[in-house]
């Protein structure tokens, strides 16, 4: 497989695993070599078990019973065999928690990458509106 391919497929994987809420599926896609990061709109998460913790399990199982993180363009720039910097348009397709009421929000998201073992993993998240 191309790395380009293999990137799309990590990004494939990250909207699956939100998705899905699962703290497994979601901590694989990180790398267990270099400390990751992901910028929410509002905080700084740090280390994959306390993302997936604070940011998957926490603040989004929380929030929404439902969530889907739709990708839009999406843009790769391999920097390097090792390094790649993922961005896109994304927007979300949400059912609140507490309300059960549809909700959605458009932003912008960048992902940062770097081959480790021959595979494609995280090392930063951000988001922004």
């Amino acid at each position: 497989m191309d790395n380009h391919q293999a990137i799309l497929d990590v990004v494939k994987h990250y909207q699956d695993a939100i998705h899905t809420q699962n703290r497994e599926d979601f901590i694989k896609l990180w790398s267990h070599k270099v400390q990751g990061q992901l910028i929410s709109i509002t905080h700084l998460f740090q280390g994959a078990e306390n993302i997936a913790d604070d940011f998957l399990c926490d603040r989004i199982h929380t929030a929404y019973s439902k969530i889907d993180l739709i990708a839009d363009h999406i843009e790769i720039n391999q920097v390097s065999e090792d390094l790649a910097i993922v961005v896109f348009s994304y927007h979300t397709d949400c059912i609140k928690r507490d309300t059960n009421e549809p909700y959605g929000f458009p932003g912008l998201e960048t992902q940062v990458l770097i081959k480790e073992e021959g595979l494609w993993k995280l090392v930063h998240v951000h988001y922004s509106k």
